[in-house]
C-alpha cells in the first residue's frame, strides 16, 4: 500500500535533467500614465475577498517530479490560504494553512514524512505566490521602459522587483533576490472571468533551493457566489 501511495505520487525524474530559465511573457504594451497605485490595484488577488482555486500541480525537487490536485482557499482580505493536496485517485496528501509567516500541517499523509522537503516547498511557494511580497505603491520606485511597468523595492533586507505589461495591465512577474536567494514567479495565459481576470498558469523557479513549482488554475470561484443551474 505504501509503495502504491507514494507511486501515485512520486514521478521520479531522471538525474541531471535541470529545465530550462522560465521566460517572462511578451506582451502587448502597457498604456501610459499608471500610478504605482494603478499597478498594485491590478494584482489579481489586490482585491479583499475569498477564493476557491482548483489547480493542478506538478512540483520538480532534487531529481524528483510531483504530481497533485490543489483545492485552495485563497482569503486575500486576512493574507492566508489553505490547501488540501490530493493525488490523481482523491487521495489526500497533506492539509496546510499558509499566512505571511507561518505554515501550519493539519494533515499530512504519513508516507510522505519520508520527503521532509515537500511540505516545506509547497508551503513556502504558496506564500511567494499568493501573499507576500506584494507591491508597496508608497515605497516602490516606479518605472516604465520597453513597453511596460517596474515596481522596485525593498521588504526587509530582501530586493522586490515587480514587472506589469499588457493592456488592460497585468503582473506578469515578480522578483526577489538577497545574498545568494534568487526566486522568481511568472505569470501566463490570463483568463477573463466576471469576477477577474486570473492567470492559467504560474510557474516559480528558485534555482537555489533546487525546485520548481508549475500550477495550472483550473477554475477560480469567490465564496458565496450564486451557483449557476
Amino acid at each position: 500500500m505504501i509503495r502504491l501511495i507514494l507511486g501515485l505520487l512520486l514521478l521520479i525524474g531522471a538525474a541531471g535533467c535541470a529545465a530550462p530559465p522560465i521566460a517572462t511573457p511578451v506582451l502587448e504594451r502597457a498604456p501610459h500614465g499608471l500610478s504605482a497605485q494603478d499597478l498594485a490595484e491590478s494584482v489579481w488577488t489586490a482585491s479583499p475577498r475569498v477564493m476557491r482555486i482548483h489547480q493542478t500541480a506538478h512540483l520538480s525537487m532534487r531529481g524528483r517530479e510531483f504530481q497533485m490536485i490543489g483545492l485552495m482557499e485563497l482569503d486575500t482580505g486576512k493574507n492566508e490560504a489553505r490547501l488540501v493536496g490530493l493525488n490523481e485517485f482523491g487521495v489526500k496528501l497533506f492539509d496546510l494553512e499558509v499566512t505571511e509567516n507561518d505554515v501550519t500541517e493539519h494533515y499530512l499523509l504519513p508516507q510522505i514524512s519520508r520527503f521532509p522537503q515537500l511540505s516545506e516547498a509547497v508551503g513556502l511557494s504558496l506564500r511567494r505566490i499568493f501573499l507576500f511580497p506584494a507591491p508597496a505603491p508608497d515605497q516602490d520606485a516606479l518605472s516604465y521602459s520597453a513597453g511596460g511597468y517596474r515596481l522596485a523595492g525593498d521588504r526587509g533586507e530582501q530586493k522586490v522587483l515587480f514587472q506589469f505589461g499588457g493592456d488592460p495591465v497585468r503582473l506578469i512577474e515578480k522578483t526577489v533576490y538577497q545574498g545568494p536567494e534568487h526566486w522568481r514567479v511568472v505569470f501566463f495565459d490570463y483568463q477573463k472571468s466576471p469576477q477577474g481576470d486570473y492567470p492559467g498558469r504560474i510557474l516559480l523557479e528558485d534555482r537555489q533551493a533546487g525546485y520548481r513549482l508549475e500550477l495550472n488554475i483550473e477554475s477560480v470561484r469567490i465564496k458565496d457566489e450564486p451557483t449557476e443551474n
